[in-house]
């Protein structure tokens, strides 16, 4: 068997800096990313002794580092892309190289990569090698098994996980968890021969050279904004002085809705508002459209795509499958103009092909998908098939002053954030659930109706079972959470129930390490690869505080942390901290909590089933789009 496997080589998350808003890489340690050991491991392992395994990696001189390290654990030989005309490119770039070094050197049975970089946290680069070869693909492989022409693999999926088969060759993305990662120390790799590494420019692969490199990269980056701590970071002295601290700054009730009437907003200039809406966009549609399979998830996405609608004077498409048509009441009042079913696709390729289709057709001005596992898959299909430029994980999206979209988008853990612009006909982000403000519904709006869009061909990979271990929506709609760190061990958690019910049957999430012991399930994760949550209050137990769980949790309106260690982390990234053992805080908030009533408050502040949409500036959408005069900007949480 021959396999091709991607490795990345990044700066070492831990030595992360910035100098003069940049990413410091000179003098800075050097990595293979994570979850690309584990798919050279798993290469070398599947290939056994008579089969042959090549690695591939795309950077500067020093990422040849990066494939010595792979070949003395295993591989058998590397091919680095290295050269000049390759340097800036984003995600589709990176694709299209790598794609004609794979070709150069093939044919493969199997292509593996990892799940995502940990330095841009993005996912798209192995999916759009995928689409470019012409091969199937699934992502968060746990588990494998390849026998003859064919394999099988279990996949995380965001609520548990699902086994598919299919036959070779075929593309997949590594989990984290799928084995131990490929390690060996510097004296090994530096031992490896500089003849078992191929280097290639850009002009040995098969692609014209605007398609490479910056020049070839739908996408820019604009300046870096380096996120800095913005919590309150107050210690509390006593329980009951927590609680009064929660209830000044209102964690047990909706703030209320801005009465300035956009104001603000109308003071913008009107030449920004007609750059705004006179933007260039080639022979396509003024609207916003949205690719989701779950209500919940699409109802945060289409009040997004209604702020960004109006400021363009354009409509909103929801698209969505005919597995979910039968709960797409609400649409309307959530933010949807229009709306598009697809016919039998149940698999995310399938999707990808008809929306790909869909939206070629139409050009709108920008598509919003989910940013669950599978709507990653779909949405970086659809950039490689069309072309289009696409910004993973975005926390916040805006107009620019042209009538561009402006994709703001995390890097390293969430510690800084990078806006990406995209000069291709429609632009294209995926939003994490839970990530965006759940709008008020639309008064008087209606649910489109349906418009059908043809059955794509039939996918050459198949489910054939689907494990549910949690109900994951619980964690993103809650309005309160209790999120539990290594501290709590799973004898006190009948303690962390009571402290849940107190707070009106708080919803239950974890850091990575406790999923890692079984002691929760892996889809009550909260972080940079887990989820996003956004409640009223989240109050964290025992959690250190690294910012790869913190990132999940940014979004909260109130934070509290309770830690024995007056020096852990965790107590300069949220408003409120209780100092203390947590066997004995606990009890005493949970009795505190219960003493105020503050279960029946929370219940009796959550927000009526009508209402009106309004913006963040507290605008009506409606006003909006009517009216040339109150500009806004749309942008998420950050």
């Amino acid at each position: 068997m021959r396999i091709a496997v991607l490795v990345k080589q990044i700066p070492a998350p831990v030595e992360f800096r910035m100098q003069d808003g940049r990413l410091v890489r000179d003098g800075v340690p050097l990595e293979v990313n994570a979850y690309c050991r584990r798919a050279n491991a798993k290469a070398v392992e599947l290939a056994g002794p008579d089969g042959e395994v090549v690695v591939f990696t795309m950077g500067p001189l020093a990422a040849a580092d990066a494939l010595r390290e792979m070949i003395a654990c295993g591989a058998h030989r590397g091919v680095h892309l290295c050269d000049p005309a390759l340097a800036g490119a984003d995600t589709l770039a990176t694709a299209v190289a790598l794609a004609a070094a794979i070709r150069h050197q093939g044919p493969f049975d199997l292509v593996l990569a990892g799940l995502n970089s940990l330095d841009s946290d993005t996912g798209q680069v192995p999916v759009e090698v995928a689409e470019l070869l012409d091969l199937p693909f699934a992502a968060g492989v746990r588990e494998l098994d390849v026998t003859g022409g064919a394999f099988t693999a279990k996949l995380e999926t965001d609520d548990g996980y699902c086994t598919v088969t299919g036959d070779l060759p075929v593309a997949l993305s590594t989990a984290e968890r799928l084995c131990a990662p490929s390690k060996a120390p510097p004296e090994e790799y530096a031992a490896v021969a500089d003849d078992r590494i191929l280097r290639l420019t850009a002009a040995d692969l098969d692609v014209p050279a605007d398609q490479l490199g910056a020049l070839g990269s739908p996408t820019s980056v604009g300046p870096i904004r380096v996120l800095t701590a913005s919590r309150r970071a107050l210690r509390a002295a006593s329980v009951a002085h927590a609680v009064d601290l929660l209830e000044e700054l209102g964690a047990f009730s909706d703030p209320p809705e801005p009465d300035d009437d956009g104001q603000d907003a109308s003071r913008a200039s009107a030449a920004l508002l007609d750059a705004g809406r006179d933007g260039h966009h080639p022979e396509g549609e003024r609207s916003v459209w949205c690719f989701f399979t779950e209500p919940g998830v699409g109802a945060e996405l289409l009040g997004e795509a209604a702020e960004l609608a109006a400021w363009i004077s354009g409509t909103v498409t929801a698209v969505t499958t005919a597995a979910n048509a039968a709960n797409t009441l609400g649409l309307g009042p959530a933010g949807a103009d229009r709306l598009l079913v697809i016919e039998s696709a149940s698999e995310p390729s399938e999707q990808a092909a008809a929306l790909a289709a869909a939206a070629a057709r139409s050009l709108p001005w920008a598509l919003l998908v989910e940013g669950t596992r599978s709507g990653r898959v779909v949405a970086s299909i659809v950039a490689a098939r069309c072309g289009w430029g696409l910004t993973g994980d975005a926390v916040g999206l805006e107009v620019s002053p042209d009538g561009r979209l402006v994709a703001w988008k995390p890097a390293f853990g969430g510690r800084l954030q990078v806006p990406i612009l995209s000069r291709s006909p429609v632009q294209m982000a995926t939003i994490r659930p839970g990530v965006l403000a759940l709008r008020p519904p639309r008064p008087d709006a209606t649910d489109p109706t349906a418009e059908m869009l043809p059955a794509p061909e039939p996918a050459r990979i198949r489910t054939v079972a689907v494990e549910r271990d949690d109900d994951t929506g619980e964690l993103r709609r809650a309005r309160t959470v209790v999120a539990v760190g290594v501290g709590v061990e799973p004898d006190g958690y009948p303690v962390i129930d009571e402290l849940r019910a107190a707070l009106a049957g708080a919803a239950l999430g974890a850091t990575r390490r406790v999923t890692d012991q079984g002691w929760v399930p892996r889809s009550r994760q909260i972080g940079v690869t887990g989820h996003a949550v956004s409640p009223r209050l989240l109050v964290a137990v025992g959690s250190s505080g690294r910012f790869n769980h913190t990132v999940g949790i940014r979004n909260a309106g109130v934070l509290m942390a309770v830690n024995s260690n007056p020096d852990a982390e965790i107590f300069d990234q949220v408003d409120i901290g209780l100092i203390g053992e947590w066997q004995t805080i606990v009890p005493a908030l949970t009795a505190e909590l219960n003493k105020r009533g503050v279960a029946d408050r929370i219940r009796s502040s959550d927000p009526p089933a009508g209402g009106t949409a309004t913006t963040r500036r507290g605008m009506r959408v409606s006003d909006l789009r009517a009216s040339r005069a109150k500009p806004v900007r749309a942008s998420g949480r950050p």
